[in-house]
């Protein structure tokens, strides 16, 4: 016991003995009001810092927030390309987004919105390429088209790749 004892604190020398010797009283303790008081200030600790990050929840896309995506990606994107390089071309051709992530994530009591998914033009197979796209809303704001990605997902909020099971592959 003695070489143990020089390796390690007094409090675990303690705690590993009064265990051992005394689990009556090791469980006592650790029902007591002290005990339980200092769980719940590790608990909101915890809870604290997890609000600080960011909490991630899933959303379901609906229609209205898919046609929302498209009206972004055409008029921040593919539109004022088309409208210089091929005049004619309506916003009526955008296909998509399909395969759509959504989500956002609460920080400092604020709300942002966040979408993954493949979106393209019919008739232009090149912009299906480089994909998935993102997209990025304040609370009460306009959807913001962000780019696409070459498959590198690091413009998205960790929390959201970790809720939606999808490696950054950057």
């Amino acid at each position: 016991m003695t070489k143990l004892a020089h390796r390690f604190s007094a409090a675990a020398v303690a705690a590993v003995t009064i265990t051992t010797f005394l689990p009556g009283t090791a469980m006592s303790a650790v029902r007591s009001p002290a005990a339980s008081q200092a769980r719940e200030t590790v608990s909101q600790t915890q809870e604290t810092a997890s609000r600080s990050r960011g909490t991630a929840v899933n959303l379901k896309v609906t229609d209205k927030v898919r046609h929302a995506l498209a009206d972004a990606y055409w008029t921040q994107y593919y539109g004022p390309y088309l409208k210089k390089h091929h005049p004619g071309t309506g916003r009526k051709k955008v296909d998509g987004p399909k395969r759509v992530y959504y989500g956002k994530v609460r920080s400092a009591g604020k709300d942002v919105y966040w979408a993954v998914g493949s979106i393209g033009v019919k008739g232009d197979p090149i912009s299906y390429q480089d994909g998935p796209h993102v997209w990025r809303r304040s609370a009460h704001g306009a959807w913001s088209y962000r780019g696409d990605t070459g498959g590198c997902l690091a413009k998205v909020p960790k929390a959201l790749l970790k809720l939606w099971h999808l490696p950054s592959y950057c």
